[in-house]
């Protein structure tokens, strides 16, 4: 359902149950940002990653996935307002944006990308990439508990597989991320 056709990258999140029914999501956005304060280089062919934890009991932090109640995040549906399965709730969450510059995969799917801090890569990720983002919206969802898949309200977490026609990404990255360069 990706409106540019180059881009055949494979996303996915858990599926969200309420009352032990699936939820089918109204839809999701994926954004391409810019969390670095130096030029990115688009994500290498093949690339695969898996952002926040599955096996999380506990809130991860906005840095890597929190929920919206309406427009206010919260990183616990409980902390959402009164009222707010009346309304519609997005599970978001944010990939690592620093690469080791090797790696396409690791054994936890994760240990090849780490996160930007104050718009730096760390040394052993110096490659900064796309900051992902993605927001994965669901309709009102009535009374029950809720759960995602993976295990509670906690454990959001989403893949990311970069099959991209690479120079369409290549030029997408450097036209709208790096403002400039090849056309």
């Amino acid at each position: 359902t990706c409106r540019l056709r180059s881009d055949t990258a494979a996303y996915w999140a858990p599926t969200l149950f309420v009352n032990s029914r699936a939820v089918n999501p109204l839809g999701a956005t994926v954004y391409y940002i810019r969390r670095t304060s130096g030029p990115i280089q688009a994500f290498p062919a093949g690339l695969k990653v898996i952002a926040g934890d599955a096996t999380a009991t506990r809130a991860q932090g906005a840095r890597i996935t929190y929920w919206l109640c309406g427009r206010l995040a919260s990183t616990s549906l409980a902390s959402c307002p009164a009222g707010f399965r009346s309304g519609r709730v997005s599970l978001v969450v944010k990939f690592p944006n620093c690469w080791n510059g090797t790696s396409l995969d690791s054994a936890n799917h994760k240990s090849h990308l780490a996160y930007s801090t104050d718009g730096a890569c760390p040394a052993s990720h110096p490659v900064a990439v796309p900051a992902l983002a993605i927001v994965v919206r669901y309709p009102t969802l009535g009374s029950g508990p809720i759960a995602l898949s993976s295990g509670g309200q906690f454990s959001g977490h989403a893949d990311f597989v970069n099959a991209w026609d690479q120079d369409t990404l290549e030029r997408l990255v450097a036209r709208y991320l790096n403002r400039g360069g090849r056309r």
